[in-house]
């Protein structure tokens, strides 16, 4: 007996590792794996939805986003274990360790249809300067930005004479000055010689921050009246234009550039792009004479394939009628082009977040799905 009592003792002393083993690797792993998982899904959703409603649009159908408003799980792990056989003086070798693990996720999902006067308000009020100024000090090819969130370019010669350049294909003549103009905006930025900002001046001897330019000079390097003059421009417009002045004597200056970049809003950026997959395509538009060279000028801002059948490598695709339509992972284009493209995707996203789900958080009536 005093064997039989070692040979328990020591099973006992297994099983209590094993569990201590198990139920210390199995949950960490399982909740990983999890998080990992539900953050994949929310991304895809978001992405899809924003697809598909860039081809409602191409059909000219209304929009409409649903958002996931919260994501509440509980997860229950469990280890067992045990022994079978028999436990006898001459028959050790009949008892075995039994394990066993098990793991139970219970998620509630709450979604909410955006709807309502605060969203369409948001969905059709231009994007404001602000907004530019934020993408810009990311990085955003100026030529990229401007493309997908301008809705075109008012210039305005020494007489005061005014002339509108719409970023639409169908304005050809139009759309080609405006694709040169944002162009050359793009290769003074490659040269670092374009400034974008707010205007910083004094005022009655207080310090002011004033609204936002872009520039081919450094705004300090005017003077303080200079600054407070520029300023006074700017301010004819409203917070949805952005002044933008290429002088003469500085670096481009050979291409002047005065007046005002119009911003659309976020809903006619995606009518810009679905309207471009067939009713309205981009067409290829060289540079200006006076631009030097441009690493990257692709004849679409964004470009959004369509075909019958489901792709079968793609960034994100969603299916409109009897159509799937779909951002290429690698395209025939090349490396320039394809990364372009992602990046113009990346940052029609980031104008999703800033236009869509803050509304989310408005008072609405959720939708609860629990498993």
């Amino acid at each position: 007996m005093k064997k039989m009592s070692h040979i328990f003792n020591a099973f006992s002393m297994i099983s209590l590792l094993c569990l201590a083993t198990f139920s210390g690797c199995a949950s960490p792993v399982a909740l990983h794996r999890a998080v990992l998982e539900y953050d994949w899904t929310v991304n895809r959703i978001e992405t899809e939805l924003l697809l598909l409603n860039i081809a409602r649009t191409r059909y000219h159908e209304p929009i409409h986003f649903t958002v996931v408003s919260s994501i509440a799980a509980t997860f229950d792990f469990r280890v067992t274990s045990g022994f079978t056989g028999k436990l006898t003086e001459d028959a050790t070798n009949a008892l075995s360790l039994t394990l066993g693990t098990s793991a139970a996720e219970n998620p509630t999902v709450s979604i909410i249809p955006v709807q309502g006067e605060e969203f369409t308000k948001r969905l059709l009020t231009p994007i404001s300067e602000n907004t530019i100024l934020f993408l810009g000090q990311q990085g955003v090819e100026p030529a990229l930005l401007l493309r997908l969130v301008s809705r075109g370019i008012i210039l305005e010669d020494q007489d005061h004479q005014r002339r509108f350049l719409l970023n639409q294909p169908h304005r050809k003549d139009e759309y080609q000055e405006f694709r040169r103009r944002v162009l050359h905006l793009s290769w003074l930025q490659s040269q670092r010689k374009l400034f974008l900002g707010p205007l910083q001046f004094t005022e009655e001897s207080e310090a002011k921050t004033g609204r936002i330019v872009i520039t081919n000079y450094d705004p300090n390097s005017l003077t303080n009246r200079e600054r407070q003059e520029l300023n006074r421009q700017a301010e004819r417009f409203s917070h949805n234009h952005i002044l933008v002045d290429i002088r003469k004597g500085y670096p481009g200056g050979d291409f002047p550039m005065f007046g005002e970049i119009q911003l659309r809003s976020f809903r006619a950026v995606l009518g810009f792009i679905g309207h471009g997959i067939y009713e309205d395509p981009e067409f290829h538009v060289d540079p200006d004479p006076r631009t030097g060279p441009v690493l990257v000028n692709p004849i679409r801002t964004l470009t959004i394939q369509e075909s019958s059948t489901q792709p079968e490598e793609a960034i994100v695709s969603a299916k409109k009628r009897k159509n799937w339509y779909y951002i290429e992972q690698d395209s025939p284009a090349g490396e320039l082009v394809d990364k372009w493209n992602h990046e113009a995707f990346d940052m029609l996203y980031q104008l999703y977040h800033l236009t869509v789900t803050d509304i989310s958080q408005t008072p609405a009536v959720p939708i609860t799905i629990a498993k």
